[in-house]
This record gives C-alpha cells, structure tokens and sequence, in this order.
C-alpha cells in the first residue's frame, strides 16, 4: 500500500484536530461521538497498535459490520497504519457465503475495538491476502444480481470518487450529514466516508434505514445531506409528507430511479433529488450538480469517464447496452474461490440498459439481466413497475420472470398498497396500458418489499422467495381501452410471435 494515502488520511485528521478541535466530527444514532482532536487520538492510537506495515505486501484487515463510530476509528486507523481494510457485511450476507469470501480473500485479521483498546484477532492462514499492488480497500458486491464479488480498490479511485461526490453534491465543511446505509457498500464509502475525510464534513451514522424514525433523526441533528437509493425515496413518500427544513438536498443512486418517482418526491418535500450512476467496480459512472440535472436523466459522463451506448442488431435508436472506460475503475475483481482478475484497457459491460438525450446526458432503462423474455417479448420489469404504482394506493411494485413451460417466462409482480387495492384490480387496470404478453400472470401482496442492508430490493431472491409456491394464474384481460384511457404501447413484434398469441384474448 502506498505510504502516500497513510499521510494523506492523517494530515486530513490532523487538519480537522487544528481546526475545529471541539466540534463534533462523528456521532452514531447509538449516541457515541467524537470531536475533531479525540478523533484524530483515537484513530492514531490504532494506528500506533498495529504492526508497521511493509509496502510490497501490506496487511488486509476485517472490519466490524455495523455502522459505528468505533467502525470509523478502527477504519481511520488501519489505512493511518498503510494496511488495507476489508468490508465484508456479514449481517446481510448468508454465513457460509462469508466465510467463502473470507477463504478467497485470505484477510490477515480481524480487527474489533475492546475495553482495552484496539485489537486485532488473527485469522488461521497459511498465506496471507493476494491483492493487487496499491489496494487500499477491498470490498464485496451486493450479490443482488448474483454471486457477490470481491473488488479491489486503488487511493486514487477512492480519492477521485470521492471528490466527484463532494462536488456535485456541494458538501461544506462541518456540514452535517447522515448515512442510514451500511458502510460496507461502495456508493456509502464515497458518498459518506471520503467526504467526511477529505472535505471536512459532519457524519452521522444509523444502524441501518427506519422509515419511522428517518424525520426524527433529519431533525434531532439538523442534517443538511443524505443519501438515498430508490427503493428508500418510495416508502418514505409513502409516510412523510414533509421532510424537516434543515435538509438542503439529497442524493439517489444504487439502483434506476424512475422518472415518476423523483417527480413526486420534488412535488411532495421540495427539496432537490440529485441522482447519480454508478458501480462497485467503476465508481462513478454519470451524474449532475443541482443547477444542471433532470428528472428522469443521471446526467452527464464523469469527466475522464467515458461511457458509450452499444445497441444489438445495428439499431440507431432506443436503449442499448452501457459500456464504460474509466481510469478511476477497480484495479481487479475475485469471484469466490477463483482467481483475482485485473482490470484491462477496454470497456466494461455494466449489463445496464441506456440511451443518451439530446442534451448527452444519460437515461437509464433498467438491467439488461431483469430482462424478461416472454416467447420471444423482451419485457423491461420497469415498464410494468411504472404502470402499477401509478394506481391510487399502491405503493411500490417489483416484477420479475417466473419460469413458465410454454413461454419460457412471464411476469410476476409483487407489490405493497393500502387494504382495499387488490391484485385483480390492479390486472383490469393494466389490460388498457400494456399488451397482453406483459401483463402480470402471478401477483402478490406484500406488507413490505425486504431491503438489503445497501437500502437495495433484491430482485433475484425476492423472486426465489416468492417462486417458491406460485399463487394462482390471474390470465391477461382483454386490452379493450376505456374512454380517455392511454393506448398500450406497441408489442415490437408481429401478431404471429408467441409473445402476441394471446394478445386480445
């Protein structure tokens, strides 16, 4: 590891402690908290305890999961000493999934705070971590769109995405700002983290996001800026019809936020939604400072980021495929128990589905791995979710594949809504605003749609959860359009393609 991001974390620290050595610098909902000079001594007092790293092959150390302030200091502490830290979120993940991260990655120990002080735990290993030279910080995927991944992250990446979020963000020093989400993921780190450290800002932590005790939190401290990904916004909209005045704007990322959904949130607490694109392996990808951004669009390439569109069969138009180069990319990734796979020279397939406007800036259309192909239909789970929260009273909705002998797939919604709407109503509802192949055949009512600890909704396990037991068929209805009601849009395929067998039926 670089001597050179040791300095820079310390001289960030020691900048704070000269100051503002009295001001709170970091606090947990739990109510611990820090200033800026026992700050700076407590994450010395790591860095002081553990064994002076050598450069070529630096120690990989494991860091508590839950969000804490003793979390940061260990953090702090661990790059101060120029080891490498390791996030493995071992509350979210299934127990032997981390402990086949943790045989592949191959940490050097596990480090935990103790009424003694710091400790570092040793883990039972013939060798020690095989990380790419540079490493400062090794995460693990979500494994919301498969098997989580181990990523290898550079200083400079971490630097630099960091600033990006400072900057369209316009963070100040000492402003305060709250994460609810678990650190452990990447978009936390640089949206939280890194501008708490370089940028000087107040950062409060929760144990994880409440939609019931969210306003009390945002007004108890006074927070200015938070993060957010969609599947947050939408059940907050759901119980607060106002967010406390301190709250000067806050950010979307993780996961497509449909243009609906940011409408109404601007209508309903008008405060500015600044949306952002990005991932674990290419940080970054697109976003906008408040002044230039659009609903419905994440915005304009990162400078130095250079993303294209790439559409199958030489269509000129529609979404196509994101592909991205980046300097600022993982320097590797890791499946588990497989090789450590370096970054190369060309682009990278997102799996993500796009198109620029006329303006160059980016519209998201979902994941090109939720595509659900229905007898030859390609089928945007998106199109359908927007069409089923736009009834009165549903509040969010998740559709899905569900494997079918005779189409392969078709779809299936699970949604959340107040007592009276009710699957079959939602069905008649749709029979005048999609064709027949895209309307849910297998619905199901939820309390609540389970997020991850990144404040993401996993489609794939929802699915597999819920797949499980099939409810029974609710067929397509006919798509006779009522008076006034929008046409349904136009299946890209002719009447005698099997996804247009029983279209009219």
């Amino acid at each position: 590891m670089s001597s050179e991001f040791a300095r820079f974390v310390a001289s960030c620290l020691v900048r704070r402690a000269q100051r503002r050595p009295s001001r709170l610098a970091v606090a947990d909902i739990g109510g611990a908290g820090l200033d800026g000079r026992e700050l700076y001594e407590r994450v010395a007092a790591v860095a002081r305890s553990l064994p002076v790293a050598d450069g070529a092959k630096p120690p990989l150390y494991l860091l508590p999961s839950a969000n804490s302030v003793e979390k940061i200091v260990l953090w702090l502490g661990a790059w101060m000493a120029g080891a490498a830290v390791l996030n493995i979120d071992s509350e979210y993940l299934p127990a032997d999934t981390v402990q086949a991260l943790l045989a592949t990655v191959r940490p050097t120990g596990r480090l935990r705070m103790t009424a003694s002080g710091p400790e570092c735990f040793p883990f039972a290993q013939a060798h020690g971590p095989s990380m790419p030279p540079g490493t400062v910080l090794v995460n693990c995927t979500s494994g919301t769109t498969g098997v989580p991944r181990l990523v290898y992250h550079s200083a400079a990446a971490l630097r630099h995405n960091g600033d990006v979020s400072a900057r369209l963000m316009a963070l100040d020093e000492d402003e305060p700002c709250l994460e609810v989400r678990s650190l452990n993921w990447y978009s936390a780190q640089i949206l939280s983290l890194m501008p708490f450290l370089s940028v000087g800002t107040q950062l409060h932590l929760a144990p994880g996001f409440s939609a019931s005790r969210l306003v009390g939190w945002l007004a108890e401290r006074n927070i200015r800026f938070m993060p957010t990904v969609p599947s947050m916004v939408r059940i907050m909209l759901g119980v607060a019809d106002a967010l406390p005045g301190s709250l000067r704007r806050y950010s979307c990322s993780a996961a497509e936020l449909a243009p609906e959904l940011w409408q109404r949130a601007e209508d309903t607490w008008n405060i500015p939604l600044i949306n952002l694109y990005g991932s674990s392996e290419l940080g970054w990808i697109c976003g906008s400072e408040e002044a230039t951004r659009r609903i419905g669009r994440v915005g304009f390439p990162i400078p130095g980021v250079k993303v294209e569109v790439r559409r199958d069969g030489g269509m000129a138009t529609g979404p196509g495929r994101i592909l991205v180069s980046s300097p600022y990319a993982a320097l590797a990734t890791q499946s588990v128990g497989g090789e450590v796979v370096r970054g190369g020279d060309g682009p990278i397939d997102t799996q993500d589905l796009g198109e620029f406007d006329d303006t160059g800036r980016l519209a998201l259309a979902g994941r090109a791995d939720d595509m659900i192909l229905r007898g030859g239909v390609n089928i945007h789970p998106a199109d359908v979710e927007r069409q089923v929260e736009q009834v009165p009273g549903v509040r969010q909705a998740v559709v899905f594949g569900v494997d079918d002998a005779t189409y392969g797939a078709v779809v299936g919604c699970a949604f959340t809504g107040a007592p009276a709407v009710q699957a079959d109503d939602l069905a008649i509802y749709l029979a005048t605003r999609l064709p027949a192949a895209w309307q849910p055949v297998y619905w199901w009512k939820l309390d609540s749609i389970p997020l991850g600890a990144n404040g993401k909704i996993s489609r794939k396990q929802l699915r597999q959860r819920l797949t499980e037991s099939l409810p029974p068929r609710l067929g397509p209805r006919a798509a006779r359009h009522s008076a006034g009601a929008p046409p349904a849009p136009p299946c890209e395929h002719s009447d005698a393609c099997p996804g247009a067998a029983h279209k009219g039926r």
